[in-house]
C-alpha cells in the first residue's frame, strides 16, 4: 500500500464569497484524501504538458487544472443532487519525466477505481489517456475507450507523447481495437496512413463531417451503441471550434460547438459503466476571457449533474 500523499499535491480552493446564501461548488466538495471513502466521484489534476512539447506542440496545458478548477468551484451546485459527493484529491506530483508522472497518475486512478469511485481527470496533455486507460484495464480487464478528438492519437513513436496514448494502449494489449471509438476526427489533421490503419485494425471511426450529416443529436445513439464495459471517455478540447475554445494546444476553426460538448458530457454520464472522464489539452496561455477553461468546467459540472 502506497501513501497517497507521496503522489499528490493538495488543492486549496478560494473560499471567498460575498453572500452566505450563495452556495458554491467548493462548499459541497471535499479537498482531503482522508475523505475518499465518502466520495462518489474523485477529481485528480495532472498539471503537465511534457507530452505536448515532445509532440512539438505549444506549451501551456500544464496550467489547465488550476484554470478549470478556479471556474468549476465557483459554479452553483444543484439543490437536488446531494447524492453526488465530490472529493478533489489534488494534483499529481510532476517531478521527473513523463513516464514517472504517468506511473503516479495510473496508481492514483487505479486506487480510486478499486475504491469504487467514478474518476474525473484534468490534464495536461492528452497523453494522460494512456495512464487512465492503463489504470482502468488493470482494475477491470476488458475496457472501452471513447475519444472525442480531432486526432486519432495512434502515432508510432519511440517515446510517449500527446499523439501516442491510444497506440500505447493498443500495443500493450490493454485495449482491443474494436473497443476504441474515435469521434470527431478531422481527416486533414491526421495522416492517411493512420486513418487507413485505424480502419484496418477495426477501430470505430466517426469523422466530424459524418457527425455533421446526422439530423438528430448524435450522442444518445453513440453512447447506447458502446459496449457495456468500463468506459474511459476522453474529451480533448482541440475538437471544439477555436471560436468557442481558443485556448487549446492545437486550435482549429472547425469543430464541435460548446453546446455539443455539454451534450456529450451529459450522455457519457448516463452510460451504465461510465468510470473515467478526462479532459485534456486546455491551454490557458492562449485562452480568451477563460472561455475554454469555462467550457471544460461546465463539462465537468454536466458529467456530475447532467444537463440542467
Amino acid at each position: 500500500m502506497f501513501d497517497l500523499d507521496d503522489f499528490l499535491v493538495p488543492f486549496v480552493p478560494d473560499g471567498a464569497r460575498l453572500d452566505s446564501n450563495d452556495l458554491l461548488q467548493s462548499d459541497v466538495s471535499q479537498f482531503a484524501v482522508e475523505k475518499l471513502s465518502e466520495a462518489t466521484h474523485v477529481l485528480i489534476g495532472c498539471p503537465q504538458d511534457h507530452g505536448v512539447q515532445r509532440n512539438q506542440g505549444r506549451p501551456g496545458a500544464a496550467d489547465a487544472p488550476t484554470a478549470i478548477r478556479s471556474i468549476f468551484y465557483r459554479l452553483k451546485p444543484p439543490h437536488d443532487r446531494r447524492d453526488i459527493r465530490l472529493v478533489d484529491l489534488g494534483d499529481i506530483k510532476v517531478d521527473g519525466g513523463l513516464e514517472d508522472i504517468h506511473t503516479r497518475l495510473q496508481s492514483i486512478v487505479a486506487y480510486s477505481l478499486a475504491a469504487r469511485k467514478t474518476v474525473i481527470v484534468l490534464g495536461g496533455g492528452n497523453d494522460i489517456s494512456f495512464a487512465d486507460g492503463s489504470a482502468l484495464a488493470e482494475t477491470f480487464g476488458e475496457i472501452v475507450c471513447l475519444n472525442l478528438d480531432a486526432h486519432l492519437d495512434i502515432r508510432k513513436s519511440p517515446f510517449r507523447h500527446s499523439g501516442t496514448p491510444y497506440r500505447n494502449l493498443l500495443d500493450q494489449d490493454l485495449l482491443k481495437p474494436g473497443n476504441l471509438f474515435e469521434v470527431g476526427i478531422q481527416p486533414w489533421a491526421n495522416s492517411s496512413h493512420y486513418l487507413e490503419e485505424a480502419r484496418n485494425l477495426g477501430m470505430q471511426i466517426t469523422t466530424l463531417s459524418e457527425i455533421r450529416k446526422t439530423k438528430n443529436d448524435p450522442w444518445v445513439p453513440l453512447i447506447t451503441s458502446l459496449p457495456t464495459l468500463p468506459l474511459l471517455a476522453g474529451l480533448d478540447m482541440d475538437c471544439v471550434r477555436s471560436s468557442e475554445a481558443p485556448g487549446v494546444s492545437a486550435p482549429s476553426p472547425v469543430g464541435f460547438t460548446a453546446e455539443e460538448i455539454l451534450g456529450f458530457a451529459g450522455c457519457v454520464r448516463v452510460h451504465p459503466a461510465a468510470t473515467v472522464f478526462e479532459i485534456s489539452e486546455v491551454n490557458p496561455a492562449f485562452d480568451l476571457d477563460d472561455c475554454t477553461a469555462r467550457l471544460a468546467a461546465l463539462a465537468v459540472y454536466t458529467f456530475l449533474y447532467g444537463l440542467r
